[in-house]
């Protein structure tokens, strides 16, 4: 919206509604026949042209800006956008991305009507509709269920921005350094300007914010250990300011009343205290006035950080022993400063419970800073308490309940409820009282375990202090907990960097990345980086949070499943972000564009993975043996010496078949003559390659003396050494049998271990060979009895006392038939139906009648005898 549309809101509103009206009745007169209308005048026809461009100009002005992309195709016409009806409703193809251009525009007016209506400079507006709009709703309390019991969470509806209003504008830019707000330091010890960096960041925006502070800067005064030592960084100038109240917080010593033994002062009644809401400058210096004659001030703060990208403080509670203050720190953030007359007071002991925040909001909103702080926190730790929260001190020591349901409420609605004013009252208003308490019995501790080890675990007075070895003097649980309060009281506000390549820090993506349980492919972890940067651009630009932005949990959603359309996108975030809705189009290109370049960037390692692993490993290579290479030494000619004699050689040619079928059907040629010493190489290879064939003890007759014998009985004890006989060599087969090379087996003897006789081969009967081919040789022999198995106790069998091996058919199947365990038969295999013990109770008897043990499984079961 421009400037003077928001001077001017009532009247430029009512033009645009004007304007939109008139060009709608107007549209509502057009008769349904125009292009009947156009031909016949040809005056209507140019002006219904001029004035059709000109929509079409200004509806795809309205179109860039929705869509938010430079690149999108304009549109050509009606027919890209049409809704047609021709048997059934048909849209075209661009339609679906202009009512997503539409919704965008619209989201964008309400929220600028909304930014504009809720501005100081409109609240005096006296239309009804305005107030509506901009009025901010009753308070609402809704219940939210918790581990440690219910929360109430108190907001509203329609609810101003303050950062709106602030004076001082609010700076997330990652690229600027935090600068300071303070212009004087009361109770200072040192000049303001103590510690500062040298002129060399004169030109830079800490520079230019130094001077516009009037502070001068001496050139290289930075003291040993200060902040301000660490260089400038980048072109932006970034520089670490150091503590302004450094010096003071280091050199503080603690009044001598602190160190004193203390008598708990009993806190005031609730209803006895005066209480008083600041959110005035008049009240706020009336509150100084009592503060600065209070020894003691209690003090805490009420933040808010859901609808901002830093945060901002919206309450500051202080107590005194008398009285009770909320200021509003919303409607006085300019004025505050003015707190350091109390806070930076070195003799005034001021009260923090938990004040690592409480700190740095105050220097961050106020320029406030704290000189001689006591922390009950780190009092709780010392005396080594079970539980360190207000809540559990308050119970401790004061007997209160305090009610800790409203640590969700939105400290920005104002006016603020009775109830969450007593809430932040309650805060500050016994913490006095707890401090006195734990002084005390710091106090006493030390007093008592002076020269005490407590560093045993056996020690009697083991675990009475936490952070202390050996009690030196009665003071040192006291300074221990100002010592820690101090460096507690040191922090400084640093503006939180994104760090985009890395995800380094609190709100990179790399710690969130860690949170989740589940793996991202590269496409997914590309997405995510993109969505996480979005957001946190979006965040810093609009000053809200990244979870109003979009929440963690939606994050991941989009990331896992990467839509690429404004549709899908909104549809997988239920509810929908406001702002998330408003740049929808520009989030879903940002997903397709992230998708493309982690696709591209894969593809690219996969080629170059490729290419290392070819550069690694080159293909084969085949390589021919020329002819002319000399032999191999170890191969020889020479025929095998080791053959069998010439009868043997014919009866083992008659078991053969007219045709060899082990390297094909027909037989092989007799070796020719080859003229090449390759050929004629190769022909020696084959001549000396041979085949090892057992003979059968059947077509052996007269064998007096077996080489091998196969028995139906278990592997006989070996006989004495004296008995046994060297074998004869295996049967070896010249090149006749044109057989593959294998390797010659090892005599039969040597394998089983049994006593065997030299077997005489003078002949062979091939009588059962001839006789296995007529049909009344195939009828099967009646089954063998199961030899019993050897006992190692009696003698070995000798060769005479062993039968001979059937080698038919129908013996070998009976002889491994034998060797089998035996079948069930089909009857057994039935299985009985499941037995339920639980069922035993009423039918059967409870001692079981039977059991039966599987000697398979060692399982064991048992049957039942019916009552």
């Amino acid at each position: 919206m421009t400037d003077a549309f928001v001077e001017n809101f009532d009247q430029s509103l009512a033009a645009a509604f004007g304007a939109l009206v008139r060009a709608t009745k107007a549209a509502g007169r057009l008769p349904a026949d125009v292009a009947f209308h156009r031909t016949l005048d040809e005056t209507v026809d140019r002006r219904l042209a001029r004035t059709g461009e000109r929509v079409l100009h200004a509806a795809n002005a309205l179109w860039m800006q929705g869509r938010g992309d430079p690149a999108a195709h304009a549109i050509a016409g009606v027919d890209d956008v049409a809704v047609t009806h021709d048997g059934a409703w048909q849209t075209a193809p661009g339609f679906r991305a202009v009512v997503d251009a539409v919704d965008t525009l619209l989201e964008r007016i309400d929220v600028g009507l909304d930014a504009v209506l809720k501005t100081d400079a409109h609240r005096h507006r006296t239309s009804a509709a305005a107030k509506r709009v901009g009025a901010q709703s009753a308070p609402l309390v809704t219940t939210v269920p918790g581990a440690r019991g219910d929360f109430r969470l108190v907001h509203a509806q329609n609810m101003p921005r303050p950062q709106l209003a602030f004076a001082d504008a609010v700076d997330n830019s990652p690229s600027t350094p935090f600068v300071w707000k303070l212009r004087s330091k009361p109770h200072a010890r040192v000049p303001l300007d103590h510690g500062l960096p040298s002129a060399a960041v004169a030109a830079t925006p800490l520079g230019r914010h130094l001077n516009a502070l009037g502070i001068a800067r001496p050139d290289g005064v930075t003291p040993p250990g200060s902040g301000a030592a660490t260089p400038v960084s980048g072109d932006a100038g970034l520089a670490a300011l150091p503590h302004p109240y450094e010096f003071e917080i280091r050199n503080h010593e603690p009044p001598a009343w602190l160190l004193d033994s203390v008598v708990p002062q009993e806190p005031r009644a609730w209803d006895a205290t005066p209480f008083a809401f600041v959110d005035t400058r008049a009240q706020l210096d009336a509150m100084l006035a009592h503060l600065d004659t209070a020894r003691e001030v209690a003090i805490d703060l009420e933040h808010h950080d859901y609808r901002s990208f830093q945060g901002f403080t919206c309450l500051v509670q202080l107590s005194t022993r008398t009285h009770d203050f909320v200021v509003d720190a919303l409607a006085l953030r300019a004025d505050l400063h003015a707190l350091n007359a109390i806070t930076a007071d070195p003799a005034r002991l001021k009260v923090f419970h938990g004040a690592e925040s409480d700190i740095v909001w105050l220097q961050r909103d106020f320029g406030v800073y704290v000189v001689g702080m006591f922390d009950t926190y780190h009092a709780s730790h010392v005396l080594n308490m079970p539980h360190h929260s207000l809540a559990h001190l308050l119970a401790e020591y004061c007997g209160v309940r305090a009610d800790k349901r409203l640590q969700l409420a939105d400290w920005r609605i104002r006016p603020l409820p009775a109830e969450m004013l007593a809430y932040a009252r309650s805060d500050t208003h016994y913490l006095l009282y707890v401090c006195d308490r734990m002084r005390a019995e710091l106090l006493e501790r030390g007093a008592r375990l002076v020269g005490t080890s407590l560093a045993d675990p056996d020690a009697a007075h083991f675990g009475e202090l936490a952070g202390i070895d050996h009690v030196t003097s009665a003071l040192q649980p006291l300074e221990l907990v100002l010592a820690r309060s101090q460096a507690t009281a040191l922090k400084t506000h640093v503006k939180e960097g994104y760090d985009a390549e890395h995800g380094l820090g609190a709100g990179g993506w790399a710690r969130l990345l860690r949170k989740w349980r589940h793996a991202l492919a590269p496409a997914q972890l590309a997405v995510f980086r993109a969505l996480h940067q979005w957001r946190d651009c979006v965040a810093r630009d609009e000053d809200e949070s990244v979870r109003y932005v979009l929440p963690n949990h939606m994050l991941f959603t989009l990331a896992s499943k990467m839509p690429a359309e404004p549709a899908p996108l909104l549809a997988a975030c239920q509810p929908t972000p406001p702002l998330l809705r408003l740049h929808a189009a520009d989030v879903a290109r940002l997903i397709a564009r992230a998708r493309a370049r982690a696709d591209a960037r894969q593809a690219e390692f996969r080629d170059l993975a490729q290419a290392a692993h070819d550069e690694a490993m080159p293909p084969p290579v085949h390589t021919r043996f020329a002819d002319q290479d000399e032999p191999p030494a170890q191969l020889s000619a020479e025929p095998a010496a080791d053959v069998l004699t010439d009868e043997l050689l014919r009866a083992a040619q008659s078991l053969a078949k007219p045709h060899a079928t082990l390297f094909g059907s027909a037989p092989h040629p007799a070796p020719v003559p080859a003229a090449s010493p390759a050929a004629e190489r190769a022909r020696q290879i084959r001549a000396g390659l041979v085949l090892t064939v057992a003979a059968p003890i059947r077509v052996i007759s007269g064998a007096a003396e077996p080489e091998f014998t196969l028995v139906t009985a278990k592997r006989a004890k070996p006989a004495p050494a004296a008995a046994a006989v060297a074998p004869k060599p295996a049967v070896i087969l010249s090149e006749s049998f044109q057989s593959p090379p294998t390797r010659a087996a090892p005599p039969a003897a040597a394998k089983r271990k049994s006593t065997t006789e030299a077997l005489d081969l003078s002949a062979i009967d091939l009588s059962d060979h001839e006789s296995r081919k007529s049909p009344e040789a195939r009828k099967p022999p009646k089954p063998r009895k199961r030899t019993r198995t050897q006992s190692s106790k009696e003698p070995a069998p000798s060769a005479a006392d062993v039968e001979a091996y059937d080698y038919r058919h129908d013996a070998v199947d009976d002889a491994i038939g034998e060797t089998r365990a035996p079948q069930p038969s089909k009857k057994s295999k039935k299985k009985k139906a499941n037995f339920d013990p639980y069922a035993a109770k009423d039918t059967f008897d409870k001692r079981p009648n039977r059991s039966r043990v599987n000697n398979k499984s060692g399982n064991r079961s048992l049957s039942y005898k019916k009552a």
